[in-house]
């Protein structure tokens, strides 16, 4: 009864505002038409038209109906799922296409490439990939299950079983829930827990950093998320948007020993990951956990390997003192089309003699 209600009130409230603005407009229409109007078609073009301008555009007003239509429909659009509790999922992590599979082939073609690009200069490649959300926090799906990113990972575990990786584990002991309600990315605590598993491994190769990192926190402070910004509830009324999350964000203070003049020695360590690198801390907890500096270039949008591909084909000369390349990248990007740059790289490979 609640989502028939929502609907009605929606579409009369919308009838009336295009009743109310252009309605004389309408009329005028209908007044001056004439049969070859209505025989051509140009009359319904001219009122739809109308229509359309009759619309009132404001932000405010599509978060009003944005939040009507969470609150009353559970409905966030084509790309928001919505769970329960106010949590809300990528549809990207739930969603299925023929292609899957054969996208995730070619990626397993490609990471063996990837690790031999990085192993034949010497450099450690620690592997992150991130676990999606729906499974990761399947129990405030509301009894849908989270099949597709079972199914992901299944498929990426057998199609690189043949290649050997340092791989952090980012599924056992994990701090439930570990993400943000609103947001497809780690929360403080899921970050946390990403940037030690990473450290655990780099540490068991090289050993404890030197460095003193310092870690403080700023004030706290109301943290948007970039799935209620997507399903546009960013501009809805606070009783209509899913409950505010708030949070304090790290700061890492590398402590440097020399004066302001005095050359520091480039990072041997490199962040190539995806938004999940650049969220929640991730850096400055992996920074503090290593004792090393960390360098970021890191990309949001960056998918499975677009970081680190911007750096093989084409700034290579910064891994000449590079010990460790860290390759953060969510799992949820595996079955995605293929990038020019993923599609480019085996070409440019030089093949074995």
């Amino acid at each position: 009864m609640i989502k028939i209600i929502t609907v009605v009130a929606i579409v009369f409230a919308g009838f009336c505002s295009v009743v109310f603005r252009g309605g004389e407009s309408i009329y005028a229409i209908f007044r001056t038409a004439q049969l070859k109007d209505f025989l051509s078609g140009t009359l319904s073009g001219k009122i739809d038209r109308a229509v359309f301008d009759a619309i009132p555009r404001s932000a405010a007003l599509n978060g009003f109906a944005a939040g009507l239509l969470y609150k009353g429909l559970r409905d966030t659009g084509s790309q928001v799922w919505t769970g329960c509790n106010d949590w809300l999922y990528s549809a990207d992590e739930l969603s299925a296409n023929r292609h899957d599979a054969e996208n995730i082939a070619a990626r397993a073609r490609l990471l063996p490439l990837l690790v031999q690009a990085l192993t034949k200069r010497g450099i450690l490649l620690v592997v992150v990939s991130v676990p999606d959300k729906a499974e990761q926090v399947e129990d405030q799906l509301c009894g849908v299950a989270a099949n597709q990113s079972r199914f992901r990972a299944k498929l990426w575990r057998q199609a690189s079983r043949a290649t050997v990786l340092d791989q952090a584990d980012l599924r056992t002991r994990w701090p439930h829930p570990g993400y943000w309600r609103t947001d497809t990315h780690w929360d403080s605590a899921g970050a946390r827990f990403a940037a030690e598993a990473v450290a655990q491994i780099i540490k068991g190769k090289l050993g404890p950093g030197s460095e003193r990192i310092n870690l403080t926190s700023s004030a706290m402070h109301e943290r948007p998320g970039d799935l209620a910004r997507l399903a546009g509830l960013m501009a809805s009324p606070r009783w209509l948007a899913p409950a505010a999350e708030f949070t304090e964000d790290p700061r890492a203070e590398i402590e440097r020993s020399g004066g302001l003049l005095d050359d520091t020695p480039a990072p041997s360590v490199i962040l190539a990951g995806s938004s999940f690198s650049l969220n929640s801390g991730f850096i400055e907890y992996l920074q503090a956990s290593l004792a090393r500096e960390v360098a970021q270039v890191s990309e949001a949008g960056g998918g499975f390997a677009g970081a680190l591909l911007n750096i093989l084909q084409r700034k290579p000369d910064i891994l000449a003192t590079v010990k460790v390349v860290i390759w953060e990248w969510p799992m949820r990007s595996l079955t995605a089309p293929l990038s020019e740059a993923e599609r480019r790289f085996p070409e440019q490979v030089p093949s074995r003699p």
